[in-house]
C-alpha cells in the first residue's frame, strides 16, 4: 500500500468520507509530496503537538515543523496557533481539504487542475458517499423574512439567533464559486465562519475578521441575491454558514445533478401556496427556487413538496403573499451538539470504531 492510499484510507475514517477514486489520488498528489503525505499519515482528527507527532512518526521536530507548516499554509491540514505552540490535525474533505485551497486560489498554481479533479470526484464518488447516512452533516435554514413569527419557531430555525451564539466572526471567499470559475454573478466573499474555525482561517490568511453587524449584512445581501443559507446540522452553535447558489455549490448540485438527495437536511419548514392569491407572475420560479421545486402552470404555479428544501426564497419575493412557509408535519431531527452530530453519522456509516482508534493514537 503506497503512502497516498494510506492517507486516503485515513481521511475516509472521518464522517465526511474520502472514498477511493483516481481523481482523489491525483488531488492528494498535488496537495502532498510523498514526504508530506508520510507525515500526514501520523496526524489525527484532533489537534496534537509537534512533539507528540514527532515521537509517533520518528521525524525530527525541526523537519516535521517545516513539513506541517507548509501543509497548513497550503490548506491541506489544520495548524492551530496556540499561545506557545502550534497543534496540527487532519482536515476532512468537506468542509476542509476541498474548500481551503479555493479560498485563496491565487496562491495555488494547480488550481485549474484541482477544479477539474474535484468536479470529477464530486460527480463520480464523493457526493454520494458524503450523503450516505440518514443524518446529513449540513442543513438548510430559511431566510429570516420568510419564517412565521409563532411559538413553533425555535432558535436553530433562525439564522440570526444562531449567529447570536457566536463570539468571533470571519468571512471568506465561496470555494464552490471559485472552483466553478465564478460562472455566476453572485457575490464571492460570503462564506461565514465562527469561533475556532474562524481563527484557523484568519491565522492562515484564508479569511478576514468581521463583526456581527457585517455578518448580518452578508446574510442580507445573500438573501437579496437568492442564495440559500446552509449551516452545520446541530442545534448548539454555528461553525460555518455557506450561502449557496444552485449553479456552483456542491450541496445543492448534489440534489439537482449528482443524485444525492440526502446530501443536506431540509429546514423545518416547507413552502405553501394559497392559489386564490397567486397572480401567475412567476417571480418565485424564475431563477429563485434552487432545486426546481416550483413548476409553472398556465396562470399559477405548482410546488413539488417532495423537492422543497424549505429555504424560503420563493416566499421572500412573492408580491401578493400567496406563498408562505408552514412547519413540516415531520420535522427533520437536529442533533443537539456538533459532537452528537459527528458521532451519529460515524455510527450510521460504520466508522466510529476506526475514527476513535485514529484519534487515540
Amino acid at each position: 500500500m503506497d503512502v497516498y492510499q494510506r492517507l486516503q484510507e485515513r481521511l475516509d475514517a472521518h464522517a465526511a468520507g474520502a472514498p477511493a477514486h483516481e481523481a482523489f489520488t491525483r488531488i492528494l498528489k498535488i496537495m502532498f509530496s510523498e514526504e508530506e503525505a508520510e507525515a500526514a499519515c501520523y496526524l489525527t482528527f484532533v489537534p496534537q503537538s509537534l512533539s507528540k507527532i514527532s515521537k509517533k512518526s520518528g521525524i525530527a521536530e525541526a523537519r516535521l515543523s517545516e513539513l506541517l507548516e507548509a501543509l497548513a499554509d497550503r490548506g491541506a491540514i489544520t495548524g492551530i496557533k496556540l499561545k506557545e505552540q502550534t497543534a496540527y490535525c487532519l482536515l476532512p474533505n468537506v468542509p476542509g481539504l476541498f474548500e481551503f485551497p479555493f479560498m485563496r486560489a491565487e496562491r495555488n498554481p494547480h488550481i485549474k487542475e484541482l477544479s477539474e479533479l474535484w468536479e470529477q470526484y464530486h460527480k463520480e464518488a464523493f457526493s454520494a458517499n458524503f450523503a450516505g447516512s440518514p443524518t446529513p452533516q449540513m442543513r438548510v435554514i430559511p431566510v429570516q423574512k420568510s419564517i412565521p413569527l409563532t411559538s413553533e419557531v425555535v432558535t436553530y430555525d433562525q439564522v440570526v439567533e444562531m449567529i447570536n451564539k457566536a463570539k468571533a466572526f470571519s468571512v471568506t471567499n465561496c470555494a464552490c464559486r471559485v472552483h466553478m470559475g465564478n460562472k455566476c454573478d453572485n457575490p464571492i466573499e460570503v462564506c461565514l465562519a465562527f469561533d475556532n474555525i474562524a481563527k484557523v482561517l484568519v491565522d492562515r490568511d484564508r479569511a478576514r475578521w468581521i463583526d456581527k453587524d457585517e455578518a448580518l449584512r452578508v446574510l442580507d445581501i445573500c438573501e437579496e441575491k437568492g442564495l440559500v443559507h446552509c449551516i452545520n446540522n446541530s442545534g448548539d452553535k454555528p461553525t460555518l454558514i455557506c450561502n449557496c447558489c444552485s449553479c456552483c455549490c456542491t450541496l445543492l448540485r448534489g440534489i439537482t445533478e449528482y443524485n444525492a438527495p440526502n446530501i443536506i437536511a431540509t429546514s423545518a419548514f416547507i413552502a405553501s401556496l394559497n392559489i386564490d392569491e397567486c397572480i401567475g407572475c412567476f417571480v418565485c420560479s424564475e431563477d429563485r427556487c434552487p432545486v426546481n421545486a416550483i413548476e409553472e402552470k398556465e396562470d399559477t404555479i405548482d410546488i413539488r413538496l417532495d423537492k422543497c428544501i424549505g429555504c424560503g426564497l420563493c416566499v421572500s419575493v412573492c408580491p401578493t403573499e400567496a406563498l408562505s412557509m408552514r412547519r413540516r408535519e415531520v420535522v427533520p431531527p437536529v442533533p443537539a451538539t456538533g459532537k452528537e452530530l459527528m458521532t451519529t453519522i460515524l455510527k450510521e456509516k460504520g466508522k466510529l470504531e476506526k475514527f476513535t482508534q485514529i484519534n487515540n493514537e
